[in-house]
């Protein structure tokens, strides 16, 4: 499973897993259907979440934000990693559009005393809203925050923050979110945590969804196969457990 910010923050490890204490059971072709369903709408959701704020903002940096997000993830991108970095990537990145557009009218000292400030709040709206779409939930978010909002802050300004300050006084406000997508990956895959301990699954959506859908074709077909194939072999069994008519007696026996 793929770490968070969190533990990234912390330094903590991804832990290590027995393949033999975890070995699944083999699953029905019903339950794969299933997962496969499921799979086929996270990755929607995925591809659904950005695209709703291109068309929102009008600013394809959205979806870089996005993207970045997904990149920037280690451990393996299973459909369920995939839609909340997506969705937690497009939500920061119209937030950026949005937050940034004051950019337009300030001189430059003006753009680094509101860029300063800007970084507290981009970190306290980006822990929110990641930590409410992966728990689904507010509890434990002011816990999170009380632990980790400052030392996120401190490794914030080690890179992405003097990143987007420059770029916000030698860059127009509509490549903003654009350059936030680029210190976001480099802080989230560099500064935050160790490089990659685990090995990670470049699958892109393009390539996943296909893969997703075939493999639902499949298993949906083999399921009626089998079923229809054990309906067979039931009345088959059936009519010849069936008693049969005694042969006729020899004449004159």
């Amino acid at each position: 499973m793929a770490d968070t910010i969190d533990d990234k923050v912390n330094n903590i490890p991804p832990q290590q897993k027995n393949e033999e204490q975890n070995a699944k059971k083999p699953q029905s072709n019903l339950e794969s259907v299933l997962d496969e369903i499921g799979d086929l709408f996270n990755l929607s959701v995925g591809v659904a979440a950005p695209v709703a704020g291109y068309a929102l903002t009008g600013n394809a940096g959205v979806l870089a934000s996005s993207a970045a997000y997904v990149a920037a993830t280690k451990g393996r991108k299973d459909s369920k990693v995939i839609r909340n970095e997506s969705l937690s990537g497009a939500l920061f990145g119209t937030f950026t559009h949005y937050t940034t557009l004051p950019l337009k009218f300030l001189s430059s000292i003006g753009k680094v005393a509101y860029m300063i400030p800007w970084v507290f709040g981009a970190n306290a709206f980006y822990m929110a809203e990641d930590h409410l779409i992966k728990e689904k939930s507010p509890k434990g978010l002011y816990k999170k925050f009380k632990e980790n909002y400052l030392k996120i802050i401190k490794k914030a300004f080690m890179l992405p923050a003097p990143l987007n300050i420059l770029s916000a006084l030698f860059l127009p406000q509509q490549y903003m979110v654009a350059a936030g997508a680029v210190t976001g990956f480099l802080f989230r895959r560099f500064v935050a945590g160790g490089k990659g301990e685990e090995q990670t699954d470049k699958t892109p959506y393009y390539a996943a969804a296909p893969n997703v859908a075939k493999k639902l074709v499949r298993n949906t077909t083999k399921g009626l196969y089998d079923s229809f194939y054990a309906i067979g072999s039931s009345i088959g069994d059936l009519y010849k457990s069936s008693p049969k008519p005694a042969p006729p007696e020899p004449a004159g026996g």
